[in-house]
């Protein structure tokens, strides 16, 4: 019975033996091979790629390591040749200007309009030698009001001057009823884009030179250029303004400041190299 039961169990272990044989075919082997391979192949692309973009990324990081980032400045005084002067009016009373301001509306007199305002400084500026083209209305709008006043109409010009002598008889010569300001609003000159040209670049050459000597203090040389950022527009234009109470009492001649400063900033990035 043992001898019998062994041989049984013999031809059951074969049996199975040949049906894993039948299953795993010759097909199904070259599944498995093909399947082993292409996740081999896929990992070594894989690695392929990280190793590139660390090989790729390393010498941006080694150009970033070492720089000198510093401030160039530079400044030069021009002559203007052409000033912008600015004139404000304003609707007035007719007591306005007396000792007192009446306090009592029907006692201020009658209000003198803004247009015969305009009209009189017209007139006083051509007296003066101003035609009426360097003439140039800007703005034109109303004053705040109390409760139950009357709105005041204002006006603003700009008159365009290259003799600025005439300033002075301006001051002097016109009817300051009605005039709220007089003052500088803009210097000029025709050939400022180029003297802003020269500026900027002294700023950029100023740059240069401070990073040179810094990085030299260390034994380092000056590399290339890496950015220029232009720190932005310190133009000085001076200016004056003049009240009413101002105009009436000074007999004094104000001398216009006539020169320009202009100042620029570069901000430049450079390479550190041995």
């Amino acid at each position: 019975m043992a001898a019998r039961k062994i041989k049984n169990t013999a031809f059951q272990n074969l049996n199975n033996l040949n049906m894993r044989l039948k299953v795993f075919s010759k097909d199904n082997f070259k599944k498995i091979i093909n399947l082993n391979f292409q996740k081999t192949k896929t990992m070594k692309k894989i690695q392929l790629l990280v190793l590139g973009v660390v090989l790729y990324s390393m010498p941006i990081f080694s150009q970033q390591e070492k720089f000198i980032e510093v401030t160039g400045s530079a400044e030069i005084y021009i002559e203007a040749d052409e000033i912008i002067f600015n004139i404000g009016i304003s609707e007035y009373w007719e007591n306005e200007f007396n000792n007192y301001y009446p306090k009592n509306e029907s006692n201020r007199g009658q209000k003198i309009k803004i247009l015969t305002i305009e009209n009189q400084l017209i007139e006083d500026l051509k007296k003066i030698g101003i035609s009426k083209n360097r003439i140039k209305s800007t703005d034109v709008g109303n004053s705040w009001r109390g409760r139950n006043e009357d709105i005041r109409i204002r006006k603003s010009f700009e008159i365009s001057l290259e003799d600025f002598s005439l300033i002075n008889q301006i001051i002097s010569g016109v009817n300051t009823y009605g005039i709220e300001y007089m003052r500088i609003g803009e210097l000029k000159n025709k050939d400022m884009t180029t003297y802003r040209k020269d500026v900027k670049k002294q700023a950029l050459l100023a740059a240069k030179e401070k990073a040179t000597y810094l990085v030299e203090t260390l034994d380092y040389q000056l590399g290339e250029l890496i950015s220029i950022k232009e720190l932005g527009n310190n133009s000085v234009y001076p200016s004056f303004k003049l009240s009413n109470s101002v105009m009436e009492s000074s007999s004094k001649a104000i001398e216009p400041e006539k020169k320009i400063k202009l100042r620029y900033e570069i901000l430049a990035k450079f390479e550190i190299a041995k």
